[in-house]
């Protein structure tokens, strides 16, 4: 009986399933009837919206990527969407070209609604992800409409959306087609040959492709592009040599003597003049610094490179061991602690391929063969150094933009670089006629067994890459009571024009100077004052610089991004002040230029000055920098320059008569033969300042003030109140002479804040805490400045 009734369950199931073909092949036959009678209208339809929307897709792309690469020279297009935000201010904002895109094609999907309006047109497209590794060859992708990956050997330029239509008066629904174009170029790096004349290259470059949708999400292999010589263009770009046959940081335009075509994409292209044959110091791979830019015909670019970082050794070229001599003429020897992590080296490198420290120019080895940065925005350039010596791991670091300036200052008639800001970022790291960028980063060195780090200068491929925003400490507060840049160490306040008065302390009345303080307490050590000269009554220093301060500590376009490794503030005047009455504001005496940089993970405050005479004057006293201290010091100190005989003897770095405790009596104390350095401290509270006046700066002390040149420091300020400075002085205040129209100052100087021991130090208590200034002293002198090499 079970039997019987398991078989009459099959057999109705049998039944029911003969039942339901035959309703769907009823059902597929009516659906058949009506797209054989409507399907030559849909067909055309659907094939013509889909080629359409790929044609607009491609417009929108190539009207990105031409205004990345060069808006100017495509202006002709470009400028036709101004109204959607294109433009050449945000040529290198490919948010705003994704913006200016989604708004064409919605003018776009309403047109093709409105052309198709018989049909019931409804058209919509979903932005989805499409895989582009395989295509690139490193994880990358597009999900957002467009994207562009560039500047590397393997680049390219992408679009994609899925395009969804119905056309209702026809009966067809929820038609979904995957719309891709892209443009891929591949750069083999290695050349085929390398003449007296000219150099041959294997070009691959790929189109579109088909869509991969075994993966998720899909993913693309381009197919070959085999129309490159007829309807499309290339380019290649060689970097410019100077006539020493250094880089110079531009590029010229190769002339193209021949393309063949290979099939599949592969091109064969010889151009002049002859390029060097470099090698990669990471990969030891051989190439020729060059870049490629390619088109389609539909007007899509792509930028390549044959090399994607730029990779140097900073050494370092400080002494280990450091001679002095002591009070009584003896010589004596100072090593240096192993551990010595505030030898934080502040860098730049311009877009001139050149380096700098202290505004310095620093010497690069022959040896080192440095190509240019890509056409590429500031923005996608990054920075990695290693830490441990140069068998280290390179990790990257915080790096800074500014734009920098070479000016004659009209004045003296003497060339001076100049910072006028931080970057915009969008803009490109090109050499420039007038301005140049700089790129700054650190490089330390933790310890005297590390001679050399390595750094790489590299780039991020993607065109949609922002500045980074790296952590710092160092912040600038402008407000009604503060003008202030922060440091955990040391506020700087700035006091000016804008802001006279110090808080809890003095009204300069104009004077600029910079008044350090305590970051914790707010308590007001006094100011570094930048110059000064003659005295007003018993009072030192009449007359010093006059004017504002101008700071610089955020991206133009990125003000959110504040300045990570160092801000500083620019004095560019033609007046001068007196601190003890309103209004004695003259500008026949000097002009001062001065640059102060406050930074980020380091002891030091640099202050490069510039000081030119316009009259003849006459005055008591004459002050080429002072660096106050409110009575916290202790002890004193000063090095001698070995320029001036003391006792019949010239001695160079000698503590004559210092180290030596504050006393009251004689109310200014001054001694002969200043040199590299001037320092003070309290013994109580660890606290010590030096500063450390460059070599040029120690020459023009006795330039100008031959063998009145002074190191003095002043007991107490005008009032009564303790004081306890350090200055450099060219002659003191009871010395009266003159200073000649036309004389020029330039130096700078460091101010270097130091403790008796401590992570970086020696353990020095008491009278020798000096030393662990002294340690550091080197690092900022000329002779001892790092040098740029090849990597070992």
């Amino acid at each position: 009986m079970t039997k019987r009734r398991a078989q009459m369950v099959v057999a109705a199931v049998l039944i029911i399933g003969l039942l339901v073909m035959s309703i769907l092949v009823t059902v597929y036959e009516a659906h058949t009837l009506f797209l054989t009678t409507r399907s030559p209208v849909v067909r055309e339809t659907v094939g013509a919206i889909t080629a359409d929307f790929k044609r607009a897709i491609a417009a929108m792309l190539a009207l990105a990527t031409r205004a990345y690469f060069n808006y100017s020279e495509f202006t002709d297009f470009t400028d036709r969407f101004g109204g959607f935000g294109v433009s050449a201010y945000n040529r290198h904002n490919f948010t705003v070209a994704r913006i200016a895109a989604k708004t064409y094609l919605e003018y776009w999907r309403q047109s093709i609604m409105k052309a198709y309006g018989e049909y019931g047109a409804q058209v919509s497209y979903q932005l989805l992800e499409l895989n582009l590794s395989q295509e690139l060859g490193r994880p990358r992708s597009v999900n957002n409409l467009m994207k562009g990956y560039w500047y590397l050997p393997v680049s390219g330029s992408y679009a994609y959306a899925k395009l969804k239509l119905n056309l209702t008066a026809l009966g067809f629904y929820n038609w979904e087609s995957d719309v891709f174009v892209g443009l891929t170029v591949t750069v083999y790096r290695n050349p085929v040959s390398v003449t007296a004349s000219n150099v041959t290259i294997i070009l691959n470059v790929r189109q579109d492709g088909d869509l991969d949708y075994s993966r998720n999400p899909p993913s693309v292999r381009g197919a070959p592009y085999g129309r490159l010589i007829t309807s499309g263009w290339v380019r290649i770009y060689y970097p410019e040599k100077d006539a020493q046959g250094r880089y110079t940081g531009a590029w010229r335009q190769a002339r193209i003597k021949d393309i063949t075509y290979g099939g599949m994409g592969n091109y064969s292209i010889t151009f002049e003049p002859a390029v060097d044959v470099l090698t990669d110091p990471l990969t030891k791979e051989q190439y020729v610094p060059i870049m490629v830019v390619v088109s389609d015909e539909r007007g899509i670019i792509v930028e390549a490179s044959t090399y994607k970082y730029i990779v140097f050794s900073i050494q370092r070229n400080t002494p280990d061991t450091l001679v002095y001599y002591d009070s009584s003429g003896q010589k004596q020897t100072l090593n240096r602690p192993s551990d010595i992590s505030n030898e934080v080296y502040t860098l730049e490198m311009s877009s001139n391929l050149s380096f700098y420290w202290l505004n310095t120019k620093l010497q690069i080895d022959p040896n080192l063969k440095l190509p240019p940065f890509p056409y590429i925005p500031i923005k996608q350039i990054r920075v990695n150094t290693t830490l441990r010596g140069t068998n280290d791991v390179l990790n990257e670091r915080p790096i800074q933009y500014e734009n920098w300036t070479t000016t004659i200052w009209r004045l003296a008639n003497i060339p001076v670089n100049l910072p006028v800001g931080l970057s915009d970022p969008q803009m490109d790291f090109v050499r420039g006629d007038k301005y140049n960028t700089r790129l700054v980063f650190q490089v330390k060195f933790p310890s005297t067994s590390i001679k050399q780090q390595l750094v790489a200068l590299w780039w991020k491929d993607d065109l949609d890459a922002q500045p980074a925003a790296y952590p710092t400490q160092i912040t600038y507060i402008w407000d009604s009571t503060h003008k202030d840049i922060m440091h955990p160490l040391y506020d700087v306040e700035l006091v000016d024009l804008e802001h006279p008065q110090s808080r809890g302390y003095l009204d300069y009345e104009g004077v600029a100077a910079a008044v350090l303080r305590d970051p914790q307490t707010d308590f007001a050590f006094g100011p570094y004052n930048l110059h000064a000269f003659d005295t007003y009554g018993s009072s030192l220093g009449r007359y010093r610089p006059y004017g504002v301060w101008k700071v610089y500590y955020s991206y133009l376009r990125y003000s959110w991004i504040q300045a990570p490794i160092r801000i500083f503030a620019l004095l560019n005047t033609t007046f001068v002040g007196n601190v003890y009455a309103s209004g004695d504001v003259r500008s026949d005496y000097y002009a001062t230029l001065s640059i102060l940089s406050v930074v980020n993970g380091t002891r030091y405050v640099p202050v490069l000055t510039y000081v030119y005479w316009m009259n003849n004057q006459d005055g008591e006293g004459y002050w080429l920098a002072t660096e106050m201290g409110r009575g916290v010091a202790d002890w004193f100190l000063y090095l001698t320059a070995g320029l001036q005989a003391i006792s019949n003897v010239k001695l160079q770095n000698r503590t004559y008569n210092s180290p030596f405790p504050w006393r009251s009596d004689p109310p200014v104390e001054c001694y002969p033969d200043p040199g590299i350095m001037l320092a003070h401290w309290s013994w109580s509270g660890d606290l010590g300042r030096a500063l450390i006046l460059n070599w040029n700066g120690v020459q023009k002390l006795y330039s100008v003030g031959g063998s009145d040149a002074r190191f003095c420091t002043t007991k107490y300020a005008p009032g009564g109140t303790k004081q306890g400075s350090i200055e450099y002085v060219f002659w003191p205040s009871d010395v009266e002479r003159t200073v000649n129209k036309g004389t020029l100052v330039a130096f700078w100087n460091v101010i270097f804040d130091f403790r008796s021991s401590g992570p970086g130090f020696g353990t020095y208590p008491g009278s020798d805490a000096w030393k662990n200034a002294y340690i550091y002293a080197s690092m900022f002198l000329e002779n001892y400045a790092p040098k740029v090499g090849p990597p070992p």
